[in-house]
């Protein structure tokens, strides 16, 4: 018989807590569905910044209707009078952009690194002021009778306007002098260089332009009115105005150089010749925003044949569009 007063041996309790191995697995699940997820929510909030984009294109496409009521054309790409052209307003040394900016030039890899500097802005008015009144700016007061050098004309350009930004746009938070920027221009039509007859202003906006919808012979919904470019610009600087469809590049995120007589100076230095607009781009990976001529607006992929393109900017070329776009 056990005697009573024998200890006995009591089993030793389990430890609280996770052993060293445990929380290793657990921290390595955790990073493989964060790695997992994150893709997903980065193009969730792509999605919705393209969405953004989109919205702001179909106000731009109202105001404009809403403008072609109101003077029954749409507004000029710019307003100038030949006869007494103005010299531009120079800031020379004072770069476009802070930092270089590096553009992905069609062609492929490796992007090149384009460093803008020596900045001259355009005396005259284009559509982004044209439109103010039409985007419910109100306040954004501009007095069209006076130069962009008055004070009070000039101060209201640093007024930054929401409507004209793309969300997915990538621009550096300081502007230069504080100017408001813009990711979206006016269809200027289409030009090659390899046509030496290829049509001029065949679009909707240029120098003095007056198009109204009965000048749209190829159709209101078949023809691009505005369109996204990867450097827009300053929406008070006339020369952010416009941008062609050209046929000699693989895509539209290319940049250009062309004669004066084709395009106006934005940027340039001794080192590197002008740089006069850009050809439409976007920030989306494979997308680029559109309004048409009916006021909708569009995705359109940047592998878009371009005969297709060339023809939806095109806007009386009665160009047979083959594909859909």
């Amino acid at each position: 018989m056990q005697s009573p007063h024998r200890s006995q041996v009591k089993p030793r309790s389990n430890p609280g807590g996770f052993t060293l191995v445990e929380l290793l697995v657990v921290i390595a699940i955790i990073a493989l569905l964060v790695s997992m997820l994150l893709p997903a929510v980065q193009k969730a909030r792509e999605a919705a910044r393209r969405n953004s984009c989109l919205n702001n294109m179909r106000q731009l496409g109202l105001a404009a209707h809403n403008y072609l009521s109101g003077f029954k054309v749409f507004p000029s790409g710019w307003i100038e009078d030949p006869n007494a052209p103005l010299a531009d307003l120079s800031y020379g040394g004072s770069p476009c952009f802070p930092a270089p900016v590096t553009l992905p030039l069609a062609g492929g890899p490796p992007p090149v690194t384009l460093t803008l500097q020596d900045w001259v802005m355009s005396p005259y008015f284009g559509w982004h002021a044209l439109l103010l009144p039409q985007m419910d700016q109100g306040t954004v007061l501009l007095n069209f009778a006076l130069l962009k050098t008055d004070p009070a004309n000039y101060n209201m350009l640093r007024v930054p306007i929401e409507s004209y930004v793309c969300p997915s746009a990538s621009y550096p938070a300081q502007r230069t002098d504080n100017l408001g920027y813009t990711s979206y221009r006016g269809n200027m039509g289409w030009w090659s260089q390899n046509d030496p007859n290829a049509p001029l202003n065949n679009g909707i906006f240029y120098r003095n332009s007056g198009v109204s919808d009965r000048d749209i012979t190829d159709g209101m919904s078949q023809t691009v009115q505005f369109g996204e470019t990867l450097f827009g610009g300053y929406w008070g600087d006339s020369y952010a105005c416009c941008a062609r469809a050209r046929d000699d590049q693989p895509n539209f995120d290319a940049h250009w150089t062309a004669a004066s007589a084709n395009a106006t100076a934005i940027c340039g230095n001794a080192q590197n010749p002008n740089i006069h607009f850009f050809s439409f781009g976007s920030f989306h990976t494979d997308l680029c925003n559109f309004t048409l001529c009916d006021g909708s607006s569009r995705a359109i992929s940047k592998s878009v044949d371009t005969n297709v393109f060339r023809a939806i900017c095109s806007r009386n070329g009665r160009e047979p569009i083959t594909q859909e776009f």
